[in-house]
């Protein structure tokens, strides 16, 4: 406000200094243009080209204002257009996380032609619908958010498959997922859908094909990895029926891959596999290399179930037993052979020991039956209700209701 007046002020002691200057100077100035002749003061010359200037410059800014006038409309219809699609998106966003879907896609596809993210608008209008069951609907709208941004493509792709896996069509998503694999293989949630489809589908040998690859970018959790496996591997094993030989057997086992097969639960798995194809001398030698390389109770107690001459069997595991004398399960597995062989003083020998050493319901049965068999009938009711304790769920009756009067 001060440095206006200060401008003012500075303007008419200007002007005034002027029109003193022209008073005293005099002076005319005369213009001739062929018969017409102009003649005036210098300070009327000196006002009049000024008017001339100020018109000229208010003429033109007058024009430019009307040239822009449409574009600054425009201008402002599509910013207030912007505003509105923001404030719809918004509202789509509650709409769908309130469960009102078809008032959400509306409030999202409504505006999503002037957005500057139509992208968000067609790919949250494309869940709402999934929400609907409307398919085809979803679809069309994942194509149009394909449309508006082709530099998303994946994650539309992966969006289109997380809500076909979400629909159970299987077929569909195992589709959209194999095509996303041949342009991202190693992504990692392109692999856990596509592990989820094909366990839907029971595609058990696209599994195992499947299982480096999970593994090497730990798409799936450690565990359930394993559990896929060991279902795939059991898949593979019984499609083989009646066939299933060494050979056979072999080819799937080393079909693995090498670090899996180090597994001491796929070790036991192929060996019990062996051992009902009627190969108990090479599930015996696949048992003993295991042991070897790494002592595992799973794999003792397979050890103790191989139909071989049990004295063999036995003489084997009690030259273990003597550098092991407290291990639970070789104790176990060293019963169970003294029993195939009718040897009933090791085998309770042994059994006695396991119980004492391992809190385990089957030893203490086991031992319970051998009392029975001995016609030990009192120790044999305690060992049953040592069982029952330990394994009170599986080992007790369903809950009688007490009858109505």
């Amino acid at each position: 406000m001060i440095r206006r007046l200060i401008l003012l002020v500075l303007l008419l002691l200007a002007s005034v200094s002027a029109a003193q200057w022209f008073a005293n100077e005099g002076g005319f100035l005369m213009l001739r243009v062929s018969e017409w002749t102009i003649q005036t003061s210098l300070f009327v010359a000196v006002l009049a080209f000024i008017a001339l200037w100020a018109a000229v410059t208010l003429a033109v800014g007058l024009l430019r204002r009307t040239l822009r006038a449409p574009g600054q409309v425009r201008e402002r219809l599509a910013s207030r257009r912007t505003h509105r699609a923001q404030r719809e998106l918004i509202d789509g966003l509650i709409e769908l996380a309130e469960g009102r879907y078809a008032q959400a896609e509306r409030h999202l596809e409504g505006t999503s032609g002037f957005s500057e993210q139509p992208l968000m608008h067609h790919l949250l209008a494309a869940i709402a619908a999934q929400r609907r069951g409307e398919w085809q609907r979803r679809d069309d709208l994942l194509v149009a958010a394909d449309s508006a941004n082709p530099r998303a493509r994946l994650a539309v792709g992966l969006l289109q498959a997380q809500l076909q896996v979400d629909a159970a069509q299987w077929e569909q998503a195992l589709a959209t997922l194999g095509w996303l694999r041949e342009k991202a293989p190693r992504n990692h949630r392109v692999l856990m859908l596509q592990a989820r489809a094909m366990r839907a589908v029971e595609d058990f040998a696209g599994l195992m094909d499947l299982l480096p690859d999970l593994r090497r970018e730990q798409s799936l959790p450690s565990a359930e990895l394993t559990a896929i496996e060991q279902r795939a591997l059991d898949e593979r094993i019984n499609a083989l029926g009646a066939s299933a030989n060494a050979d056979s057997l072999g080819r799937i086992w080393k079909s693995l891959p090498k670090s899996r097969r180090r597994d001491p639960v796929l070790q036991a798995r192929y060996a019990r596999a062996l051992i009902d194809a009627d190969c108990p001398v090479t599930a015996e030698r696949q048992l003993r290399r295991g042991l070897r390389q790494r002592w595992e109770p799973m794999l003792v107690e397979v050890y103790g179930e191989l139909p071989l001459p049990a004295e063999r069997v036995y003489n084997r595991l009690t030259g273990w037993l003597n550098e092991r004398p407290d291990d639970p399960a070789l104790l176990y597995a060293a019963a169970r052979q003294a029993a195939r062989a009718k040897d009933w003083g090791p085998a309770r020998r042994h059994l006695e020991a396991a119980v004492a050493r391992d809190d385990n319901p089957t030893t203490a049965r086991l031992l319970a039956e051998l009392y029975e068999r001995l016609g030990e009938h009192d120790r044999a009711r305690q060992a049953y209700r040592q069982a029952l304790g330990l394994d009170p769920i599986g080992n007790s009756l369903p809950r009688m209701d007490a009858p109505s009067d």
